[in-house]
């Protein structure tokens, strides 16, 4: 029997398709969605890192007499 008469067999997906449902890549509003999380995540950390220099001290509160 030919080869190309056999009905194809599905390929198994990559490691990374399994991690992204299948998909390759990710479209631009999840890439956006992406990129505002981290920018968040950053905002976070730099209020954290105030708030544990104010605790400490090092920092003058204007709002403070």
């Amino acid at each position: 029997m030919n080869e190309s008469n056999q009905p194809s067999k599905p390929r198994a997906l990559t490691y990374t398709e399994m991690m992204n449902g299948g998909q390759q890549q990710i479209d631009g509003a999840k890439h956006q969605a992406e990129l505002d999380l981290q920018r968040r995540k950053d905002q976070q950390e730099r209020s954290i890192e105030h708030l544990e220099q104010s605790l400490r001290g090092n920092i003058i509160d204007p709002n403070i007499g």
